[in-house]
């Protein structure tokens, strides 16, 4: 079982809250399938405390389950029943007097759903915290993965608002991490850094996909057997993902628009036209989704007035629409080496170069712009101009307010000097005179580069960036 990858900056903030004098309040959200419970039950491991995973259920039989798990935790405390402890306030007393002597670390996993069932909760908790958790040693950590309910509870007017220690929005992996991920699982050598880059692409960076690649096998074997077999453990994970998030109950709709956005409909219209919903519901469809934060609406760099593009946010959604969903009734009848052959690897180089490597490039420049001696990135994204003929994959804003501009290629073979020459001519077409103000370039292609372009990129001080910089300090097997 591979421990925590890339947990640093959390397990950092999670023992500042252990270690502070006095209680701490805590609260940590984020997608489903990213691995929270692992890295919560991970730190319970060394650490006084107790996990409950709230069900979606009544208030009273969440709290009558709760009491039961305190039993367990603490067998001294036999008297820890509904008929002592009769309401949630009485409960959460009963937490401040176990913690009063010494540290006790409180997990309540999905809160949202103790917040659907008993919508009072925050409110006690903050009376709670208030008065009687003042002078204990209380550290409490509210989790879940109804991203819109949990982040609302800091929200200005909420009876929670300013009383969090620490709030983590907690992220999937990134390429790099996913990468270290599957390596540190490999008992061999590791997949080619082109591998390593699909199998990102394909599954993204949530924990509980990476943990079930078996990486002995190759990464077509891994998705014919986990997704397009209809026995494999994520042959339904896309539907499931999205069923089982509260007030989805058109899943057709759903289905429809995912499917339609995962194809490439990033436009409004576009989304409407292959999608077929009714207009007049699309947006109550979409900013549900985004509640979930399963779509993501992109707006042109430093353009936010602009009309925005709407995108998956997660590789494994996308990748689940596009080929298990799309190819549902094929792929109940083909074998499923037959079914990558044919459905997924043709589609491969149009997939990962519609967004997915753009993705990773982004990703690999906010993370490594060090080593390219670049000033600090303010911000970053994509650009593309109204009538959509001119793209820039990568716009950076620098901390000393100049600008880098790239293009990303996934191709198989090697790329020459007429792509910087491309991207030279789409800059000098910019509207903003701000941005071209002695601007930089960088080339990202996952086939390398012509040694013309090598010798010119040193000339005029292009960064160059191929499969083998984008994984440093990585041993990877070779392609």
């Amino acid at each position: 079982m591979v421990g925590l990858v890339n947990r640093e900056k959390e397990s950092t903030k999670l023992l500042e809250a252990w270690n502070r004098r006095g209680p701490a309040l805590v609260l940590l959200y984020g997608r489903r399938r990213l691995g929270k419970t692992f890295f919560l039950q991970d730190f319970l491991k060394t650490h006084r405390g107790i996990y409950f995973l709230g069900a979606d259920s009544t208030s009273r039989e969440n709290l009558g389950e709760f009491l039961g798990q305190l039993r367990r935790a603490f067998p001294e405390r036999q008297d820890a029943t509904p008929a002592n402890y009769p309401t949630w306030r009485s409960a959460l007393r009963l937490l401040c007097d176990l913690a009063n002597d010494e540290p006790l670390a409180v997990v309540l996993d999905e809160f949202g759903y103790l917040c659907h069932a008993d919508s009072a909760i925050p409110s006690i908790l903050q009376s709670v915290w208030d008065s009687d958790a003042r002078r204990t040693m209380l550290r409490l950590i509210l989790c879940g993965s109804e991203v819109g309910v949990l982040s609302s509870l800091d929200e200005y007017g909420q009876p929670l608002h300013g009383r969090f220690d620490w709030r983590g929005y907690f992220q999937p992996l990134d390429y790099y991490d996913t990468a270290r991920f599957i390596a540190a699982s490999s008992p061999g050598d590791t997949y080619p850094a082109k591998d390593m880059m699909l199998t990102y692409g394909l599954y993204g960076g949530g924990g509980r996909y990476l943990a079930a690649i078996d990486p002995t096998r190759s990464v077509s074997e891994n998705v014919a057997f986990q997704m397009l077999d209809p026995n494999g453990i994520f042959h339904n994970e896309g539907e499931s993902l999205v069923r089982q998030e509260r007030n989805i109950r058109d899943m057709a709709g759903y289905n429809a628009i995912l499917a339609a956005i995962a194809s490439g409909a990033t436009q409004w219209g576009e989304v409407i036209n292959q999608s077929h919903v009714e207009r007049a519901t699309l947006p109550t469809y979409l900013s549900r989704l985004q509640q979930l934060g399963l779509v993501v609406h992109e707006k042109p760099f430093e353009e936010p007035d602009r009309r925005g593009l709407y995108r998956l946010a997660d590789n494994m959604l996308q990748s689940w629409y596009r080929y298990v969903f799309r190819w549902r009734s094929a792929i109940q009848m083909a074998d499923p080496r037959e079914a990558w052959n044919q459905l997924v690897q043709p589609d491969l180089p149009v997939y990962m170069g519609l967004e997915v490597f753009e993705g990773i490039c982004r990703q690999h420049l906010v993370r490594f712009s060090s080593r390219y001696s670049l000033p600090l990135i303010v911000d970053i994204g994509r650009w593309w101009s109204r009538n959509s003929q001119v793209e820039i994959d990568i716009v950076a804003h620098l901390k000393d307010d100049s600008y880098i501009f790239g293009e990303c290629k996934w191709t198989a073979s090697p790329v020459d000097v007429d792509e910087l020459i491309k991207l030279q001519r789409k800059v000098e077409l910019l509207p903003h005179d701000s941005w071209k103000k002695e601007p930089r370039y960088i080339l990202f292609s996952s086939g390398g580069f012509k040694p013309y372009l090598r010798e010119r990129a040193r000339e005029v001080n292009v960064v160059l960036v191929g499969p083998e910089e984008l994984f440093p300090e990585m041993r990877l097997s070779e392609q």
